[in-house]
């Protein structure tokens, strides 16, 4: 952008210039352009021809220039610094307290009691019964048998013969027997019991109590170290034209905060010593009377009637009618003598001997030892170690970083635009106005206007006015561009220089 700027620039001054050296050229007398053609003719005809005119124009040329600012380093010193702190130191001391410490007595006590032993007796009694023994009887008896001979014949026939008819026969019979019964007897026992009955006593205590104070404490502000930096300002270099901005430079500041005023609580600790009631127990031996049940057996004599069932056999002759079929043989009688046995039951009463055993309870007195313990306290003084803490202030040296600001010149390259001016030759057709007709131009510019003027030699009139004020003008204007602004406007190169030509 810059550098489009510029060359407009030129080009604007490029053809101001030629417009006005054509304009001169246009006025009587062209004497100062150096002729390229043919020299302007004598006989003041209107000609062209071409000079060489001198012109003078600005070009930018770029520069490297060193240039030097001021860079700010921090750099960290160590400094060593005092520092308080708290430490908190543990210590004992020693204390004193009782203690009550139960102590148990163990004490035998004789009693009495009684106990049931059972003793067994051995007996015999005498016990009567009967038996039935069986008894074999022979018998004889005559037989007659014939001797037969083959006739068959139907007949019937009564056979006798011996049954045994079981007799059954009850009688009663008087047995004595023993029966335990058990008797609930109801007896009364002295029990001695231990109990604890609670007192009240009074104990001094020392208790640790105390109260918040409130304290004003002041703490003064911390102080700290701030960089203060100056303004800055602008210098013109002479050589170059160039605008630099030099900053200010730094230095340190110390400054404080304000103190400040701080309310805390603090725990005053007290000691005091008040009566505080204690509780206690004591043993006490307490007797009553007490009831108890004693279940005891008792053999109890019972006779009762009992039935006895006795079972006998009695032979009973019988007879039936059997029918049979025969051969009747005509038989002979003979007789003869049968032996055959009967068995019967016979009763017969006995007597035996049982032994029996007895059993009865037997009162008995015994003697024994029972243990009975008593606690009391008794009362012991110990005395233990207590921890406490103290605090204390320890002063130490501690190395802190302090940071402070170092100012040094670095160079650095800047590409610039040095305005430079540059003589150039430029050809110039200028035309040749004819010589004049008259003294005065005024008839011309009543008469005829610009062609009578041109035929008498004296110019346009308006050309000679308007138009040559309007270029002396924009040459002015173009003049005090280069002149007033420097190179800012003119080449666009950061910083403003001195105009080198005018």
């Amino acid at each position: 952008m810059k550098l489009v700027r510029s060359l407009l620039t030129s080009a604007a001054f490029a053809a101001a210039m030629v417009s006005a050296s054509f304009s001169w050229g246009q006025c009587c007398g062209g004497a100062s352009y150096n002729t390229v053609a043919a020299a302007a003719p004598a006989n003041g005809c209107g000609c062209n021809y071409t000079v060489m005119k001198t012109v003078k124009r600005m070009v930018n040329e770029k520069q490297e220039v060193t240039r030097y600012r001021t860079v700010n380093e921090t750099v960290y010193d160590e400094v060593q610094v005092p520092v308080t702190r708290c430490v908190k130191e543990q210590k004992m001391r020693t204390e004193t307290y009782t203690v009550k410490r139960p102590v148990r007595e163990t004490t035998y006590k004789t009693v009495n009691y009684t106990v049931r032993r059972p003793v067994t007796e051995q007996r015999q009694r005498t016990v009567n019964y009967t038996v039935k023994r069986p008894v074999t009887e022979k018998h004889s008896k005559e037989v007659t048998t014939y001797v037969r001979r083959a006739v068959k014949e139907n007949k019937q026939r009564t056979v006798h013969y011996t049954v045994r008819k079981p007799v059954t026969e009850t009688t009663m019979k008087t047995v004595t027997s023993y029966v335990r019964k058990k008797v609930a007897e109801t007896k009364m026992r002295t029990v001695t019991s231990i109990k604890r009955v609670p007192y009240t006593e009074m104990k001094t205590v020392k208790v640790r109590g105390g109260h918040f104070e409130t304290r004003t404490e002041v703490i003064p502000g911390r102080s700290y170290t701030r960089i203060h930096r100056t303004r800055g300002s602008f210098s013109t270099d002479p050589c170059t034209g160039c605008r630099t901005y030099t900053p200010g430079c730094c230095t340190k500041v110390c400054c404080k905060r304000p103190d400040r005023t701080v309310c805390r609580k603090v725990w005053v600790p007290e000691c005091t010593t008040k009566q505080v009631p204690v509780c206690k127990y004591r043993c006490e031996k307490v007797c009553k009377e007490v009831p108890y049940t004693v279940c005891k057996t008792v053999c109890e004599k019972v006779t009762k009637q009992v039935p006895c069932t006795t079972t006998r056999y009695v032979c009973e002759k019988k007879s039936r009618v059997v029918n049979y079929c025969c051969t009747k043989i005509v038989c002979e009688p003979v007789t003869k003598t049968v032996h055959y046995c009967t068995t019967k039951m016979v009763c017969e009463p006995k007597t035996r001997v049982e032994n029996y055993c007895v059993r009865k309870m037997v009162c008995e007195t015994k003697t024994k030892k029972v243990p009975v313990c008593t606690t009391k306290m008794v009362c012991e003084t110990k005395t233990r170690e207590v921890p406490y803490c103290v605090t204390k202030k320890v002063t130490e040296m501690k190395t802190v970083k302090k940071a402070r600001c170092v100012s040094k010149k670095v160079p650095y390259t800047v590409t610039i635009c040095v305005p430079k001016c540059v003589t150039e030759e430029v050809p110039v057709t200028v035309r040749c106005a004819p010589r004049r007709c008259c003294n005065s131009c005024d008839s011309c510019d009543n008469d005829g206007g610009c062609d009578a003027a041109a035929s008498c030699g004296c110019g346009c009139k308006l050309f000679n006015g308007r138009i040559r004020s309007r270029l002396h003008g924009m040459c002015a204007r173009i003049r005090g561009l280069f002149a007033g602004c420097g190179c800012k406007m003119a080449c666009g190169c950061e910083e403003a220089a001195e105009p080198c030509c005018s």
